[in-house]
């Protein structure tokens, strides 16, 4: 037997946008990816975060869940107008040009139920951004915006999701775990 110990998952929760609402967003951001020469972050790991969590032991994902599980959670509208690029980590990031207070709500009732749980709440304010490039080369010398997104009336445009974030050979790929509605208060 081997003293791998359990199994340990990379997570975080975030806004996880419908698969209409995330090819929009992908064909609005593509015009600036193209100008930054970066690479663009696939449609299918297009998210917000909320709360970063790390590495994370398996026999927690239950608690975590749970965590999720308290809603009802308020609609968040996302209004993405305003790129830039930062040049610390190379990535190009799609910001509002008001933070939701919704959002705020949200990411203070995920950390108050994870606190107990031993995680750390982070300390900077929670700034919602889209990431839309990566590595970029090219950091765009004019003020770049990004087209209106409207939402779908058919879905909603976002979930709340817990998240597993795995390397594999061709890149990280985000995958979803759980997830819950938003627009229940």
């Amino acid at each position: 037997m081997s003293g791998a110990g359990p199994r340990k998952l990379r997570l975080f929760f975030a806004l996880w946008p419908s698969s209409r609402h995330r090819a929009a967003l992908a064909e609005a951001a593509a015009p600036a990816v193209a100008l930054a020469d970066g690479q663009p972050v696939p449609p299918g790991n297009l998210h917000v975060t909320l709360a970063f969590l790390g590495m994370v032991p398996g026999s927690l994902l239950a608690r975590l869940i749970e965590v999720g599980g308290h809603g009802p959670w308020p609609a968040i509208d996302l209004d993405f107008r305003r790129i830039e690029c930062w040049t610390r980590p190379k990535v190009l990031v799609a910001l509002p040009d008001v933070v939701p207070a919704a959002g705020l709500e949200v990411v203070d009732r995920l950390w108050r139920r994870l606190e107990p749980l031993g995680f750390a709440r982070e300390l900077r304010p929670w700034q919602p951004h889209l990431t839309i490039a990566r590595r970029v080369r090219q950091p765009p010398s004019d003020d770049l915006a990004l087209a209106p997104v409207a939402a779908d009336s058919r879905e909603p445009a976002w979930r709340l999701s817990l998240v597993e974030s795995s390397s594999h050979p061709d890149g990280v790929r985000y995958r979803p775990l759980a997830d819950w509605p938003l627009g229940g208060v």
